[in-house]
């Protein structure tokens, strides 16, 4: 039993050495090995930590040069050399800390995910919470009835209990659950809460705005009120399987939901980035990027051009601004 612990362990540094490049079949590869086994995932969250823990230390490590001209002339080798090194070492000095991690290390963790990816964190058998693409959270191994969204979008399925209410922190303001399923958005331009089942508080110590299934509030960072709002309850959260709803938001905005789940950045022409959108999106599940512009350009009745690093949606031939 120890010795599988110990695999795991090493295959979860292995996999955060390897993940500081990683490619696009790198991330498939690595969310094929996380839903092989739940503790994978609880292994590669511990060396995550570890990595935090020994962050501050790197600046003074000092990777020594090779000592003859032969090793500068041969720079693509040597370098591909001392990076295998430096590899070994940091794979080293996690072990190291993993060891010494539950002892002593902060109780607090981050989790993240890059642009297309999804990710689930489980807090007890009735609490999981699913991190949408682009996204930076943080939890207590302490305390299961906490987290804080950094950034990005997570679908929360939460167990109730009225004396340790879950409780998500979004920037200065707080999520407080009374039971329920429900999805939080935080961007530069604010936060966005729906819910699909039960209800939620947010800010009880302040406005303390009460929602219930099929509500959605707006905290836009530019207004001074909240604002709430009406949200299909069954489009809450479907964004997990490539679906969107929209009743009159933005395309700033839609764009925005796009690019953190497929992966690609979109850029939005400020002549339509206000235009409303209303209607349903789905996403080709091949995943092929050619497959899904096209479809996205039928959908939201735009031309999407290629850009220096993405796409660019532009008014479509003979379409109103």
């Amino acid at each position: 039993m120890g010795h599988d612990v110990e695999q795991v362990r090493a295959r979860a540094i292995e996999w955060h050495v390897r993940l500081r490049d990683g490619e696009a079949g790198d991330w498939e590869e690595f969310s094929a090995w996380l839903a092989e086994d739940p503790r994978h995932g609880e292994a590669y969250d511990l060396v995550e930590a570890a990595d935090l823990a020994i962050e501050p230390l790197l600046p003074h490590v000092v990777f020594r040069e090779a000592a003859n001209d032969d090793d500068i002339r041969r720079g693509g080798a040597s370098a591909r050399r001392r990076w295998v090194v430096g590899g070994s070492l940091l794979m080293a000095s996690l072990a190291a800390v993993m060891i010494l991690l539950p002892r002593f290390a902060a109780d607090g963790y981050e989790v993240r995910t890059i642009a297309g990816q999804q990710r689930v964190v489980t807090l007890d058998a009735q609490t999981r919470v699913v991190l949408n693409g682009a996204t930076t959270m943080r939890f207590d191994r302490n305390d299961p009835r906490f987290a804080s969204l950094v950034e990005g979008e997570a679908l929360f399925h939460v167990r109730h209990d009225e004396a340790h209410p879950f409780t998500l922190q979004v920037g200065g303001n707080r999520v407080q659950d009374v039971g329920t399923v429900f999805n939080v958005v935080k961007t530069r331009d604010g936060i966005r809460v729906a819910v699909s089942e039960g209800k939620v508080l947010y800010n009880p110590d302040a406005e303390s705005v009460a929602l219930g299934a099929g509500q959605a509030l707006v905290d836009a960072a530019a207004d001074s009120e909240v604002r709430v709002e009406p949200v299909p309850a069954d489009a809450v959260g479907a964004w997990q399987q490539g679906r969107f709803v929209y009743t009159g938001q933005p395309l700033s905005q839609v764009a925005a939901d796009l690019e953190r789940s497929l992966g690609i950045r979109i850029a939005v022409d400020h002549a339509i980035a206000g235009r409303a959108v209303s209607g349903s999106i789905a996403l080709d599940g091949d995943g092929r990027e050619a497959m899904q512009i096209e479809r996205l350009e039928h959908a939201l009745d735009v031309a999407i051009t290629a850009g220096t690093d993405g796409w660019i949606m532009k008014p479509a031939a003979g379409a109103q601004r």
